[in-house]
């Protein structure tokens, strides 16, 4: 056999067709665009292309070629929309609302898009964090899926998104061996996938191999995926295994099959209006969004009586699947990402400026951010609770940490705080932890933290001549960070984007850089923490920055649910998105913006519950 690519082919059997189709139905077809309208042209040349023209546009904005090949620049056309209504742009003079409406309308007419449409569709596969719950339920083992799969790509913050998820030879290679180290796994641990099924007769297999393959489908297996397997475990038996070595046959061809690796939807060839999700598909959307695992008895037995298609059925199902346990795996994977304390696995502060930070100390801290997510999320609290609470989950090592009274136990537990500096990632440790860098605070860091995950706004790139701040904060000229950063920002290339993203940063610069708090040393500058945000307001603080985000929390509530968009839909949300998006944001603000409010509108949108062909 030539290589392990053509056995992971010949084990598939007929299945293996089923990857060229998946990988066609990936790709974005050529589409013609229609002709721009002529005012929002003229619009975008009269006062975008000055500073937004050629490789060295601002903010990497190049609006001349998104003009010349628009389908290719779908995301440059919808930044450009969206900052121009959020008042960003143009910078000296502001567009009124009809040049709004005629800019969004000319673009949206120009791609094509209609409010409603699903979007384009994305070939997407179940992430390493997905695999290894789908496997528990599958199953019934826990194998580290990092040992043998590397961590997928991220693309807008997230590795759901289906634009990354790329799948070559030597990936295909490391699946093969994953799903022989799974089976090996099985045999040590003595574990029945099967479970307990009878195998007497031929009937009885193939009713063995259908049930299976319809879990690890997420959907009924069809009579040719059954009768294929089927055959290679006769053909085993009639080679002399015995009977479990040949249904091992089966099962390794289902691990491998495309309907198992990849979240597969149908097509429906020369249809050209979007259509209502299949209810295994909506099931599975569901399952794998909220709960990152299978569908359970109850979404399947609706997906099965064909009540689980559209909005009101998505939102009814979600509803229950918020209350189950299983849905703090969006404060485990969800909000991990969004906020990046997953990262903490990777940050290693100094061992000598930093003696504090024991695994002991990473693990609290990273089981901190997650207890307050999965509290959030189980008791349904509002999502303004994240820029600040009157609780956090402590145990007697985070509270000294902290600087806080004991709380008398060794468990995380909710526990109410006197002390505002504290509570909402602001003060979380494992936020301040991975925005710093292993000798010091970084304001920088920081405060793009704060611009991009809370109030999502992308931050610029760095001009090439930007320079670099020291390593180590302790210099023998004796300057402070914000006296060192405030010459950095000196340089007239520097000067503007550092404005956007400094003053939060420097808010938070009394956080070390494992996020206790701190009063400075005598041979340092005291630490100032009074800034002007780039809106004008004047803080003074974590605890200003706090009640300065709280006061107007709309770029923070739109920045949240256009993450739990990407995350769920697989791609961020488009121009034909935002009409939905901001009446269900709207119709969350009667229910105080509790987390359940915000997953209706998500779950309940037409990217969805329907789909279109690519």
């Amino acid at each position: 056999m030539a290589s392990l690519q053509l056995l992971a082919l010949l084990v598939m059997g007929p299945a293996a067709g089923v990857w060229a189709s998946a990988w066609a139905s990936a790709q974005d077809s050529e589409i013609e665009p229609a002709p721009m309208p002529q005012g929002a042209r003229d619009l975008i040349e009269l006062t975008c292309l000055e500073c937004h023209e050629g490789s060295r546009s601002e903010g990497g904005l190049d609006l001349l070629a998104a003009l010349a090949n628009p389908t290719q620049h779908t995301g440059t056309l919808t930044r450009a929309v969206r900052r121009v209504e959020a008042g960003e742009m143009p910078p000296e003079e502001p567009l009124d609302p009809d040049e709004h409406a005629l800019l969004r309308a000319g673009v949206q007419t120009w791609l094509g898009l209609e409010p409603g449409d699903p979007g384009r569709p994305t070939l997407r596969r179940l992430t390493r964090s997905q695999l290894r719950g789908v496997l528990r339920d599958l199953l019934g083992v826990e194998l580290e899926v990092g040992r043998f799969l590397p961590r997928e790509a991220s693309a807008y913050g997230f590795d759901t998104t289906g634009d990354a998820h790329f799948l070559g030879p030597l990936d295909l290679e490391r699946w093969v061996e994953f799903v022989e180290a799974i089976l090996d796994q099985l045999r040590a641990e003595g574990v029945d996938p099967l479970r307990g099924a009878d195998l007497s007769t031929e009937m009885d297999r193939a009713a063995a191999i259908r049930e299976l393959a319809g879990r690890a489908f997420r959907r009924p297996a069809t009579d040719a995926e059954v009768s294929a397997r089927a055959e290679l475990v006769e053909r085993a038996l009639a080679q002399g295994e015995d009977v479990d070595a040949a249904m091992e046959e089966a099962l390794r061809s289902i691990l491998l099959a495309p309907s198992f690796i990849y979240r597969l939807e149908d097509d429906r060839p020369g249809l050209l209006d979007p259509w209502p999700l299949e209810g295994y598909e909506l099931a599975s959307r569901l399952a794998l969004f909220l709960w990152g695992t299978l569908p359970d008895d109850g979404l399947k037995e609706e997906a099965a009586s064909g009540a689980l298609q559209g909005a009101a059925a998505a939102r009814a199902a979600a509803a229950r699947m918020l209350g189950d346990p299983r849905s703090r795996w969006l404060a485990e994977d969800f909000a991990a990402q969004w906020l990046g304390f997953r990262e903490l696995e990777d940050v290693t502060p100094d061992v000598r400026r930093f003696r504090a930070f024991k695994p002991a100390l990473r693990r609290d801290l990273r089981r901190e951010a997650e207890a307050f997510f999965t509290d959030l999320i189980l008791e349904d609290r509002s999502v303004l609770e994240v820029l600040d609470s009157d609780h956090a989950f402590l145990n007697d090592r985070l509270a000294a940490h902290y600087g806080l009274p004991p709380v008398g136990h060794n468990e995380l537990r909710r526990t109410p705080l006197s002390d505002r500096r504290r509570g909402g990632v602001l003060g979380m440790g494992a936020i301040l932890t991975v925005t710093s860098t292993p000798l010091r605070t970084s304001p920088v860091q920081r405060g793009q933290w704060v611009m991009e995950r809370l109030l999502g706004r992308a931050a610029p790139p760095p001009p090439p001549e930007a320079g670099v701040l020291p390593e180590d904060d302790r210099q023998k000229d004796g300057l402070g960070l914000r006296e060192r950063l405030e010459a950095h920002r000196d340089k007239p290339a520097c000067a503007g984007c550092h404005a956007l993203f400094d003053p939060y940063g420097l808010a938070l610069e009394a956080f070390d850089g494992i996020g206790r708090w701190r009063a400075g040393r005598p041979d340092e500058p005291p630490i100032q923490t009074r800034v002007t945000l780039p809106s004008g307001a004047e803080v003074d603080g974590p605890v200003g920055l706090k009640i300065a985000l709280r006061q107007d929390p709309h770029r923070f509530l739109v920045a949240l649910q256009h993450a739990l968009f990407t995350y769920a839909v697989g791609r961020p949300p488009g121009l034909a998105d935002d009409q939905h998006l901001r009446a269900a944001l709207l119709k969350a603000a009667g229910d105080d913006y509790r987390f359940s409010s915000l997953i209706r509108g998500i779950v309940g949108s037409p990217a969805f519950t329907s789909r279109r062909n690519p």
